[in-house]
C-alpha cells in the first residue's frame, strides 16, 4: 500500500495536514526551507535545505508516493521536477497559474459566467499612470508574484502616485480599486469520483490580513449557490484532484468577483476543523489517498480567529474558554500568523 505523503513547506497549514494524515495511518515527510517550521512536531521525517538543492530533492522525491504543497510558492522547476515520476495534488499546471496574478485573472476570465475586478498589465510608469486615469485615479498596484497577505500590494491615488517613477514595475498589475460589500471563500476539494463543497465563509480582513472567518457567510441562498457553482465551473476549468481555496468579493449589486485562487488548504478553512465531520485537511487526505470523498457536513454556526503578532501571549489564555491552536512558531513579528482560536457563534 502507498502510504508515504511529501509536504512541500512546513508551516501551519503543513502542520494541519500532518495531523490529518497520521490519523489515517499516512507517513509525511516534509521540506522545509527553514530550521524551525511548524509542521516539526507533527512529521515523520523532515529535510531541511534549499529548493534548488538538487541532491536534497531527489532524497525528498524518494521519500514517498504522492505530494503536495502547504504554499504555492514552490518554485515550479521543482513541481515539475517531482511530476516526472510521481503525482502532486493539486498538479504544477494549476499552481502555475496561482503563483502569477496576470495568469491568474486571463485564466478566470476566461471561463463563461467567471469575472474578476478590472485589470491592466503594468510595465513602467507611464503605463501606470495611465491606467490609474482610466481607473479613477486610484487602483491597486500588485505584484504579479510572491504576493500574499497584503505583500506586493499598494494603495495608489494622487497623493503616492509620483513615489512609483523611479520603481521597476515589470511584472506588476494594477487592479481597480472595488467598492464591495463583503468577502466570502470556497474551499473545493475533488478526487477520482467526486466532488466536496465547504460552504461559503464570509472573511474579515484588517491590513490586508485575514483576522476572522463567519461560518455560515451572511449571504442569501441565491448568492450562497452562486458562489458554489462559480467555484464548480473553476475546478471543472482546471481539471483539479486535491483542494483548492476561492476567494471572492461580494459586490453592491450582489454580483461575485473572484478575487484569487489557492490551491492548497486556506486559512478561511480552518473552521472546519472543530466544527466539521471531515476537515479541509482530512479532505486533501482522502483527495490524495482514497477514490471517494466524504461530506464535511457542517455541525454548527461558528467562528474562526486568528491570532496575530504580539496578540500571541494574551490571547494563548483564551485557550481555556476556546479552543486554541497554536502554530509553534519561535519569532513573533507584528503581522505575523501565530494560532488561531474557534468558537460556536
Amino acid at each position: 500500500m502507498k502510504n508515504n505523503l511529501g509536504i512541500l513547506g512546513g508551516g501551519q497549514l503543513g502542520m494541519f495536514i500532518c495531523q490529518a494524515a497520521r490519523k489515517y495511518g499516512i507517513k509525511t515527510t516534509v521540506f522545509s526551507e527553514s530550521k524551525n517550521f511548524s509542521a516539526k512536531k507533527f512529521c515523520d521525517n523532515f529535510l531541511i535545505g534549499s529548493f534548488f538543492d538538487q541532491n536534497l530533492i531527489s532524497e525528498f522525491i524518494n521519500s514517498s508516493d504522492f505530494f503536495t504543497i502547504e504554499t504555492e510558492n514552490i518554485p515550479i522547476t521543482v513541481l515539475k521536477l517531482i511530476e516526472k515520476n510521481k503525482k502532486i495534488f493539486p498538479c504544477s499546471r494549476i499552481v502555475e497559474i496561482a503563483q502569477n496574478r496576470l495568469k491568474e485573472k486571463k485564466f478566470l476570465n476566461s471561463i463563461k459566467g467567471v469575472k474578476t475586478a478590472e485589470f491592466e498589465k503594468i510595465d513602467n510608469y507611464s503605463k501606470l499612470k495611465k491606467i490609474y486615469k482610466l481607473f479613477g485615479e486610484v487602483g491597486i498596484l500588485k505584484s504579479c508574484e510572491m504576493g500574499y497577505d497584503g505583500k506586493g500590494q499598494y494603495l495608489i491615488n494622487d497623493k503616492n502616485i509620483n513615489n512609483f517613477k523611479n520603481y521597476d514595475l515589470n511584472g506588476y498589475i494594477l487592479e481597480k480599486l472595488l467598492d464591495f460589500k463583503k468577502e466570502i471563500s470556497v474551499i473545493i476539494c475533488c478526487s477520482k469520483k467526486n466532488t466536496v463543497i465547504y460552504p461559503p465563509v464570509e472573511n474579515i480582513h484588517k491590513s490586508s490580513i485575514l483576522r476572522e472567518s463567519i461560518y455560515p457567510a451572511r449571504i442569501n441562498n441565491k448568492i450562497k449557490n452562486k458562489a458554489i457553482l462559480l467555484a464548480k465551473k473553476i475546478a471543472t476549468k482546471l481539471k483539479l484532484k486535491g483542494i483548492l481555496a476561492i476567494e471572492m468579493f461580494l459586490m453592491k449589486d450582489d454580483e461575485l468577483l473572484i478575487n484569487e485562487l489557492a490551491p492548497r488548504p486556506h486559512n478561511s478553512g480552518h473552521w472546519s476543523l472543530d466544527f466539521c465531520k471531515y476537515s479541509q485537511f482530512e479532505s486533501l487526505i482522502f483527495s490524495i489517498f482514497k477514490e471517494k470523498l466524504f461530506q464535511p457536513n457542517p455541525t454548527a454556526s461558528c467562528k474562526m480567529i486568528n491570532v496575530i503578532g504580539k496578540d500571541y501571549e494574551e490571547k494563548r489564555k483564551l485557550s481555556k474558554k476556546y479552543k486554541f491552536y497554536d502554530y509553534f512558531k519561535n519569532d513573533i513579528k507584528r503581522l505575523r500568523k501565530m494560532g488561531h482560536y474557534t468558537f460556536k457563534n
